[in-house]
Formats: C-alpha cells, sequence, structure tokens
C-alpha cells in the first residue's frame, strides 16, 4: 500500500469516527439506565422467595441479563479500541472474576458455582461495557442521579401503597428484601446527589436537594444504622473534596493533621477500654453483640477455617437447598440453630463470606484490590485533569468504594453477584480504570 492510500485510509477511518458516536452514546445510555434499574429495582420487587426458589435461581433475571449482555457486546465493539485498553488496566479484576469460575472445580456444588459465577462475570462484562462507552462523566453522572431519584421516589410510592409489605418491625425495607438492602439505596444517592450538585445551576441544586431530602428520609425510615453514619461519612467526605478543591494544599496538609489527631484520639479511646474494640464501640452505639452478629461471625469462621485456602466454591455456600443449609449445622440452643431456615443467606460480614467462597488469599486480593481503586479514584478527584464536575463523579465514587469496604464489615456484598452494592462497586472500580482518558478532552469513547 502506498503512503497516498495509507493517508486515505486513515482519514476516512479518522472522518467515520464521529458518525459513530451518537450510536454509541446512545447504546451506553440505554445500557447503563438498563443496568442500574436491574440492579435497584430487580426483577422481582416485594419477593424474597424461598429457599428452594433462591437456589433454582430466575428465568426472568436470566433474560434481562443476557438480553443487557447482548447490548454490551455491541458497545464493547463500537469502542473496541478503547476496550482493549481498558482490559490492561483490570487484570486484578479479571483475575478475581476468572478465580470465581475456576472454583467449579472444587465447589461442594458445581452446577450452582457455575450458574453463579457465570452471573458474576455477565454483570461484570456490563459494567465494562458501561466504562468503554463513556464519553462525558457529566452525563452518566446526571443518568444516574436521576436514575436514582426515581428509585428512591418509587420505594417511597409503594411504602405507602402497600405498607404491610414495605415496613416490618424493625424498620422500612420498601421493595427489598430486607432494611439493610434499602438503606444502601439511600446512601449511595446521598452521596451522588451531593457531588452532583457541582457545577449545577440554582433550579437544578434546588431539584437536588429536594432528592436528597427524600432520600434522606427512606434512610432514616429504614432505621439501618450502618447506611445512615456510612452516608454521613461519605457526604462529608464530599465536602471535603470540595474544600480541597476550592483552598488547595494547605487545606488537604490541615486536614491531614486533623486527621493524626482524630486517630490519637481514637487510640485513646481504645486504651481506655484496654485495646478491646467491641466493648469500644459498644460505648459508643450499645450493642456489643452487633445485632446477634458475633454468633454467626464464629459459625461462618469455624467453617472458613475447614478451607481456609480456596473455600466451598464461589456461591456454593448459603442458598444451596433446604436439606444442604449450613445453619443446619448450627449448635443446638443457639438462635442459629432456632431461625427459620433460609432466612439467613449471608454471613453479615463481607471478608467472611468471600473467604467461604473462595478462600482467604482470594479475600485478601479482592480487598487490596478494591482499596487501591479507591485510592486511584481519590487522587484522580483531588489532582487529575478535567473539569471540577468530572472529578467530583471520581472523588464520589472512591469515596463509595471506601464505604462499600467499610459496609462489608457488618453486611456481605463483597464481589456478591446480584447484590445492590457490589453491582454499583465493579462499575465504580471499571469506570475509575478508564479516569486518565475521561479527565482529558478527545480521550473518550472511540479514541
Amino acid at each position: 500500500m502506498s503512503s497516498t492510500d495509507a493517508l486515505t485510509l486513515h482519514y476516512r477511518m479518522e472522518t467515520a469516527r464521529p458518525a459513530a458516536a451518537p450510536r454509541l452514546e446512545r447504546a451506553t445510555s440505554l445500557l447503563f439506565i438498563g443496568f442500574l434499574l436491574l440492579t435497584f429495582i430487580t426483577t422481582h420487587p416485594l419477593q424474597t422467595g424461598s429457599v428452594d426458589q433462591r437456589a433454582d435461581g430466575s428465568i426472568l433475571d436470566r433474560i434481562v441479563v443476557f438480553s443487557l449482555f447482548g447490548l454490551a457486546l455491541s458497545v464493547i465493539w463500537m469502542a473496541r479500541d478503547v476496550a482493549l485498553r481498558t482490559i490492561t488496566r483490570n487484570v486484578g479484576l479479571i483475575f478475581i472474576i476468572a478465580f470465581c469460575i475456576a472454583s467449579i472445580t472444587w465447589s461442594a456444588f458445581p452446577g450452582l458455582t457455575l450458574r453463579r459465577s457465570v452471573l458474576l462475570f455477565l454483570l461484570t462484562a456490563i459494567s465494562f461495557a458501561i466504562a468503554v462507552g463513556a464519553t462525558d462523566l457529566r452525563r452518566l453522572h446526571t443518568q444516574l442521579f436521576l436514575t436514582l431519584a426515581a428509585v428512591v421516589l418509587f420505594n417511597i410510592l409503594v411504602t405507602i401503597a402497600v405498607p404491610g409489605e414495605a415496613i416490618t418491625p424493625i424498620g422500612v425495607k420498601g421493595i427489598y428484601t430486607q432494611k439493610n438492602v434499602a438503606g444502601i439505596v439511600g446512601l449511595i444517592t446521598l452521596v451522588v446527589g451531593a457531588t452532583w450538585m457541582v457545577g449545577a445551576g440554582k433550579r437544578r441544586i434546588l431539584f437536588a436537594l429536594l432528592v436528597m431530602a427524600m432520600a434522606f428520609g427512606f434512610l432514616v425510615a429504614t432505621k439501618s444504622r450502618t447506611s445512615m453514619n456510612l452516608a454521613l461519612l461519605g457526604v462529608m467526605t464530599v465536602a471535603f473534596v470540595a474544600m480541597a478543591e476550592k483552598f488547595g494544599a494547605a487545606f488537604i496538609v490541615a486536614s491531614g493533621v486533623l486527621g493524626a489527631l482524630g486517630l490519637a484520639a481514637g487510640l485513646v479511646w481504645l486504651g481506655l477500654y484496654d485495646f478491646d474494640f467491641g466493648s469500644a464501640v459498644a460505648a459508643i452505639i450499645g450493642d456489643a453483640s452487633y445485632s446477634g452478629r458475633e454468633e454467626l461471625w464464629a459459625f461462618a469462621r469455624a467453617d472458613a477455617e475447614k478451607r481456609p485456602l480456596l473455600g466451598y466454591g464461589y456461591g456454593a455456600y448459603w442458598d444451596v437447598g433446604v436439606a444442604n443449609d449450613p445453619l443446619m449445622r448450627a449448635e443446638a440452643g443457639s438462635w442459629l440453630a432456632a431461625v427459620e431456615t433460609g432466612v439467613i443467606n449471608q454471613a453479615h460480614h463481607g471478608y467472611l463470606e468471600l473467604w467461604l467462597h473462595v478462600g482467604l488469599p482470594m479475600t485478601v486480593f479482592a480487598t487490596v484490590f478494591v482499596g487501591q481503586r479507591a485510592v486511584f479514584g481519590g487522587m484522580r478527584a483531588l489532582f487529575g485533569a478535567g473539569s471540577s464536575e468530572s472529578r467530583v463523579f471520581l472523588g464520589a465514587l472512591a469515596a463509595l468504594l471506601l464505604i462499600y469496604l467499610l459496609h462489608n464489615l457488618t453486611e456481605a456484598s463483597l464481589f456478591m453477584r446480584g447484590e445492590i452494592f457490589s453491582n454499583f462497586a465493579v462499575f465504580a472500580m471499571l469506570l475509575l480504570s478508564r479516569a486518565r482518558d475521561l479527565g482529558q478532552p478527545g480521550r473518550g469513547g472511540l479514541r
């Protein structure tokens, strides 16, 4: 091929790109909204399902997930150059998903592991497509906030319409299986809304404040203490990023000094209780047993230590049928043995939970990977290129990943397929892997 022909071909390729951009944007937006609705509304709101139904899975879920996956493949093809670059930045995540799939070979229930690890792969692929198809962080942020606003409103309307289904004696659960899941939705909405206000006009700020007031009211109604505390932490983190943006390095240094003083005060507080973390926390929250979780944690840890390296296989510990429910082995006389089979289907501790599924080494690796992405996102938010609106969105994603790690101290969603926080965290990690591209003009979508 002559140099003239090569230049002509290059020119044709470059001029063809803008025509494809609107199609990529539309497909990515459709995929993103579909993914959010699947994550936050689900295909079966207000339905818990029996143990056997959860073991068998939902046909409707499979239809929806495979439909979104088909759209994801088309997005990846349209942005294939970006997809190849993004794959190389997510080798760690690919390793985690591949390990979960490989656990079929040692799983206690290979059929369940196959189905559940494939679901994790498909959901990750959908998030990957959204990340590679993204061309405008602000538009993505807006789509996320508006969808979350609709989700919260839907929950409130359902709670008003069918209070007998949506309200439990321990708090409002909305359309979800329990109040803690509803709390996660309120938490994420508050953090996303607080950051979306950056760069918004007065009318849009009023709208955002209205949505946040609605989300705050819903969160309080859930009585999910963990989510309420973490929502406060998230909003404080957002405020820190905004203040750092305004006042620069001096504010960051001053905050570091205050943080060191706070850490010192925390150590003094622990010292007053002979460094007994449980007693120190109980003095603040008034519940040394973490609502009875300690006995569940002891049971789960004892089982995890029986298979420390590889676990029982991804998705092969809970929801494995009534006859094989792990709590059938609970000590007689404990509240775990007395609880109805299937009511408890997680360890209420994300790190113990993942250990049960894929072993301790992979749990440590996965935790470090999420932490690294949170730190990277925070650095891009504080010191990266791009508009303040884009960087504050990256800051929101980083803050939510930090909250994700903290939330897993009392709930289990760490790389758990289909869980709201897991789906969102995987999406956040993948989008943060493109932060360098999206923070620079001309590096989005098709380049």
